[in-house]
């Protein structure tokens, strides 16, 4: 984050109420604050996720917990959800591939200290669509191999 950024967003963290302002901020963990040049802007982003009125969290590896836990109370529990959601999928023998990733769609919402909510989303098939981003990875290559190409030849 560029200087001065992090105080920006802190103001406005304290002053969106006045302005009728809702805000949601995003980040993949709370290691992403660990980036931030300053032990001040570090602690000052830390005060974003502790006075958050909701925290929705998908799956995070175990290193992640103590720093999240820094934050929001997360319950054991929650703590082994989440971890567990992290996990890669296992080899379905029914079908030859691998099955779904245990932690797909699946999404833990936090609100204060209370007990959090699991949640699955479920898209729609134009959204899975849109937001497959392994599209390439369905198609065959469109380059030949160099025995095939001399074959044609």
């Amino acid at each position: 984050a560029g200087g001065g950024m992090v105080d920006r967003v802190d103001a406005l963290t304290r002053l969106n109420r006045q302005r009728g302002v809702g805000m949601a901020m995003i980040s993949h963990t709370m290691s992403d604050l660990l980036s931030l040049a300053s032990e001040q802007d570090r602690m000052k982003a830390k005060g974003f996720v502790e006075r958050s009125g909701m925290v929705i969290c998908g799956g995070l590896p175990a290193a992640e917990m103590p720093l999240l836990t820094s934050a929001i109370p997360f319950s054991r529990a929650e703590q082994s959800m989440l971890i567990g959601w992290q996990d890669p999928p296992a080899w379905d023998p029914h079908t030859g591939r691998e099955a779904a990733p245990p932690g797909r769609g699946k999404f833990l919402v936090k609100v204060g200290g209370r007990p959090g909510i699991p949640v699955e989303v479920h898209l729609t098939e134009a959204e899975r669509t849109i937001n497959d981003t392994n599209k390439l990875w369905h198609t065959q290559s469109r380059v030949q191999s160099p025995a095939s190409a001399t074959e044609e030849g």
